[in-house]
């Protein structure tokens, strides 16, 4: 259980106000992005307007421009709720430019909205905010990923967590609401809900969903597969839908922020090299809920290798999120065979490569992906990172190392903010 935790991205947002006249925040319901918003509102002495009250929907609703009149920072929570916010947004910044106008939190991506809906590419910096990092509600001291760009090769790090340890942390996830239940059975529950309320009661505020139900059983199928590449053919049939109305709904699921997809990654490898899509979810908890395993279960089950992979790739583009600099983050898969489960590319063109394996020991051929990656790639390849839950840091050759997946998050036991029977 964890009480208030401090979000990596509260002092980033903070910094680009002071660059930026529009700030769009957006990600899943109950990633903390209300809180956020609140907090650097107080801090500004914003106007805040939370469009999920009906009262204050109504009167933006009616007249926009009066609602949100303001000499200094506005800040918009649930701005999904009345498109037209955008558009007024587009006029300010337009009209009067400046630093720090409107800080917009949403739930559902703008891309979602009506067509014609304003999108203000080019006028609003877009950040996602997505449920907590193991890193963040650990309260890790060290931020891995930006520590290993900065590097060039990982820390040496060790860890008395066992394998277990870890996949407590990958059943838990990091929706905050979720963290704050005592029990297993508490967060099946509260999981079971989240989803039906995301899937069924707000999505159909916006669109037309035919099939009722359809989307909840979709990520329950994804879940199910994450961590491999999605065939709409076979998703079809098993939910008895056409397959462009599972297409569809797949890119329904990436607008909720539920589920994530990692290009094929094909720039200057082979002619060979796959191009589909690995599909994700993003967050580890809600689907381990989702399928009703428990940590226990899932360390033991056939997809435990596939959901760490999906918990690693979920914290690694969280910890992107608040580094400066553009990171493309795909999955390798040549026709050969050779497989390397992520890969993340420098704007300078320069990789690092990374691996996951669920087994607490690992050796030279685990690691063939990332070797094969170096031999082609020649100075480009920056480093290759072999994860397993083993604990011990160790050189699998030039510039390819195991890494304890808990260097994630410092290997800390227990969450910062942890609360015991009730008690801070």
């Amino acid at each position: 259980m964890i009480e208030h935790v401090e979000r990596w991205a509260d002092p980033f947002i903070d910094g680009l106000l002071d660059e930026e006249p529009a700030i769009l925040l957006e990600g899943p319901r109950g990633s903390g992005k209300s809180t956020l918003l609140r907090s650097i509102a107080h801090r500004r002495n914003a106007l805040v307007l939370d469009l999920d009250d009906d009262s204050v929907l109504q009167l933006v609703r009616e007249d926009v421009g009066s609602a949100l009149a303001s000499p200094g920072l506005v800040a918009i929570d649930e701005f999904h709720r009345a498109p037209e916010v955008l558009s007024y947004v587009k006029r300010v910044v337009d009209r009067q430019g400046g630093t720090a106008r409107f800080l917009l939190a949403g739930s559902v991506s703008s891309f979602l909205l009506p067509p014609g809906t304003e999108t203000l590419t080019g006028r609003a910096h877009r950040l996602s905010l997505m449920p907590l990092a193991a890193a963040e509600i650990f309260g890790a001291k060290h931020r891995w990923l930006a520590g290993l760009l900065a590097d060039g090769e990982p820390r040496n790090f060790r860890t008395t967590l066992e394998r277990p340890d870890v996949f407590d942390v990958v059943a838990a996830g990091g929706y905050p609401a979720a963290l704050r239940r005592a029990t297993q059975a508490q967060r099946t529950r509260w999981f079971a809900s989240y989803l039906a309320t995301v899937t069924e009661r707000d999505l159909p505020d916006l669109i037309d969903v035919r099939h009722s139900g359809a989307l909840s059983r979709l990520y329950r199928l994804i879940a199910q597969r994450t961590s491999s590449i999605a065939v709409n053919t076979e998703l079809s049939q098993a939910l008895d839908v056409a397959q462009p109305t599972a297409s569809s709904y797949r890119r329904l699921l990436e607008r909720l922020y539920l589920t994530t997809e990692l290009p094929g990654w094909t720039v200057g490898i082979s002619a060979k090299t796959g191009h589909r899509a690995k599909a994700h979810v993003t967050d580890t908890g809600l689907a381990a809920g989702a399928l009703s395993l428990s940590a226990q279960r899932l360390a033991t089950a056939a997809m435990g290798g596939a959901f760490l992979e999906s918990f690693v790739v979920a914290e690694l583009t969280r910890q992107a999120t608040t580094i400066d600099e553009a990171l493309t983050f795909a999955h390798f898969r040549d026709r050969s065979g050779v497989e390397v489960d992520i890969i993340i590319e420098r704007p300078d063109g320069s990789v690092v490569a990374i691996e996951v394996k669920s087994a607490r020991s690992v050796n030279q051929r685990d690691a063939r992906g990332l070797t094969f990656l170096r031999d082609r790639l020649g100075d480009r390849f920056q480093c290759g990172i072999l994860f397993h839950t083993g604990p011990l840091t160790a050189r699998l050759g030039e510039r390819v190392w195991a890494v304890p997946v808990a260097a994630l998050w410092d290997g800390v036991s227990r969450p910062k903010n942890s609360l015991e029977d009730g008690r801070s």
